[in-house]
Order: C-alpha cells, then sequence, then structure tokens
C-alpha cells in the first residue's frame, strides 16, 4: 500500500515528469512516509543528506540563518509533489545548505534514501532528462526571487505576494515567517500591512487577508507582475 501511494505521488512530482512508472517503481518501494507538525524540522543546516524527500501533504519552508541567527531568509516553500532541497542530494557526501521546517500541521513528506535516487536517475536516462529539465527550472525561478529582493521595494513584494494568493481568503504566515519569505524584518511587515489596510486595498480579520482592491495592488506590485506575466 505505501509502495503504491508513493509511486503516484512521484508519477505527478515535477521532478520526475514525463519518466515511465517502471523506472519510479523500484524507487516508490524504497520510500517512507513521514509525519510532521507546524515548527518540526525536516532537516537542519550541515546535517549530512541521506534521503531525498517529496512533499505529500502540507508545506515546507527551506530558509537560511544569519550569521548571527537574528534573521532569516526563506529560499523556497515547497507544496504537494515539490522536492525539498533536492540539488544537495545530486551533490557527493553533500550536506543541506540550509534548514527545512513544515509551516503545516499536519505535513507529510517521503523520503527516498540518497544513494538509490542517484543510482536510478544516473542510470535511467527518462529520469535523467526529467531532473535535469526540472533544476533549470527550479535555477530559473531562484533567480527570479534574487532579483526581487534585490531590486524591488517591499510593497511591491507584498502586494505581489497578496495578490498570488487573492482568490480566496488567505491565511497569513506570521510577521516573522511572511518577513523572511520577502526579504525584511517583522516590523516592517506589520506596518506595511497596517497601510494596506488603511487604504482599503486589503481586510484583516485574525490573520486571514481579503484582497479587496486587486487593481491597485497589481499598480503596486509593478515590475514584478509584468515579469511573471512574461
Amino acid at each position: 500500500m505505501t509502495a503504491d501511494r508513493a509511486l503516484a505521488l512521484l508519477r505527478h512530482a515535477p521532478i520526475f515528469q514525463g519518466a515511465q512508472p517502471a523506472d519510479l517503481q523500484p524507487l516508490a518501494e524504497l520510500g517512507h512516509f513521514s509525519s510532521l507538525s507546524r515548527g518540526e524540522h525536516l532537516f537542519h543546516a550541515g546535517q549530512a543528506v541521506e534521503s531525498l524527500y517529496v512533499v505529500a501533504l502540507g508545506s515546507v519552508r527551506v530558509y537560511r540563518l544569519s550569521r548571527g541567527g537574528r534573521r532569516e531568509l526563506t529560499l523556497h516553500v515547497e507544496g504537494p509533489r515539490q522536492v525539498v532541497a533536492g540539488v544537495a542530494a545530486f551533490q557527493s557526501r553533500a550536506v543541506y545548505p540550509a534548514q527545512a521546517q513544515a509551516l503545516q500541521t499536519p505535513t507529510e513528506v517521503l523520503g527516498l534514501p540518497v544513494d538509490a535516487v542517484r543510482q536510478a536517475v544516473f542510470q535511467t536516462p527518462a529520469l535523467a532528462q526529467a531532473v535535469i529539465a526540472y533544476f533549470a527550472r527550479r535555477q530559473a525561478e531562484l533567480l527570479g526571487r534574487l532579483d526581487s529582493l534585490v531590486f524591488s521595494e517591499l510593497g511591491e513584494r507584498l502586494a505581489a505576494y497578496l495578490l498570488e494568493h487573492a482568490a480566496v481568503p488567505h491565511a497569513l504566515p506570521t510577521n516573522s515567517e511572511l518577513a523572511a519569505l520577502l526579504g525584511t524584518v517583522p516590523e516592517l511587515i506589520s506596518r506595511k500591512l497596517g497601510e494596506f489596510y488603511r487604504l482599503g486595498l486589503i481586510v484583516l480579520e485574525r490573520r486571514t487577508v481579503q484582497v479587496c482592491d486587486a487593481a491597485e495592488l497589481s499598480r503596486l506590485a509593478g515590475g514584478q507582475q509584468e515579469e511573471a506575466g512574461r
């Protein structure tokens, strides 16, 4: 039963897009599912890489700490079918370069033995092609995120985030988590959310936000929205 569920997850994971079920079956049989609660760490920076993790349920935040440990920068938030810090799994004698922490309860991940994953990918052309294409896409996404952090104002980044989740009322992360995601500090997040609220752009109630003026938020997001639409 576990192998069947693991195979279904791997078949729909973007990292293995286009691979045949027969190529994924041996990995599925080696997989194991683990559950995490909100705030629980999947791994820490500097820990040896022993597994490749695929999110089955919930979400996982991958983040870096500043040298003093006082600030965090969120690199990725991975949801269902996404791989967590996958590049590290293909480095020889690798260690995780960042922390990974569950954002929801429950969060469930599928762990695959990293040695088995490497062997399967290196020996199976279809798997290798899928993995290379996946990491190329992720690199482009990371470069886009770095560009946003360096060249855009906080108001632009926050407006873009709110628009991304504008379809339904959205439960906001804590100010600390949102600050880490947007590359700032919690105090500025609180101030900017309050500003958007007073301007009537959003409604906030017990950390649930609803967008009221998508057109104005889109204007504030400026270049980020143009880039996303390309």
